[in-house]
């Protein structure tokens, strides 16, 4: 579907579904040490010679082998989201989720996945931090993340 930029309140939903061939992400050998260290309750991104990337691939840009760097301690910002009011079949959901994408001060890249936020306070910017799950319930998967959640002021400007 394509749509002209004019008034950004006559744009309309298209209910349905998207046909696509199956997917199989393969993370790599990067990847496989990030569900390593999420399972111990660390977030790592990438290092290469020009700066961090997250989630980290196994090779940089210029095509040298990355090394990993813990990342655990910096600020994460909402660089952009959604607000979802209904579920896949159009039932309206008891309280909506928020997905946004996040992405750690100072690296490269960014996640998608759930902000843990009221729908009327979430704004572009705003900072956040990941919430891992139990220690025993991690499964070295991204989803060991349980969600991002405020970590500044909800007054602040």
């Amino acid at each position: 579907m394509a749509w002209e930029k004019k008034d950004h309140r006559r744009i309309i939903h298209y209910p349905g579904s998207m046909e696509v061939e199956e997917y199989v992400y393969t993370p790599g050998l990067h990847g496989k040490e990030l569900g390593e260290a999420l399972v111990k309750g660390r977030i790592v991104a990438m290092k290469c010679p020009d700066g961090l990337y997250f989630p980290p691939r196994t090779y940089c840009r210029d095509g040298t082998e990355a090394s990993l760097a813990d990342i655990g301690d910096r600020e994460w910002r909402v660089i952009s989201y959604t607000i979802i009011y209904e579920d896949l079949d159009g039932n309206r959901l008891e309280e909506p989720v928020v997905i946004g994408i996040v992405s750690p001060e100072g690296v490269k890249g960014g996640l998608i996945h759930r902000i843990k936020e009221e729908p009327k306070r979430i704004r572009i910017g705003m900072k956040v931090k990941p919430v891992l799950k139990p220690p025993g319930e991690r499964r070295g998967t991204i989803e060991d993340i349980a969600y991002f959640e405020r970590s500044e002021n909800p007054n602040s400007p």
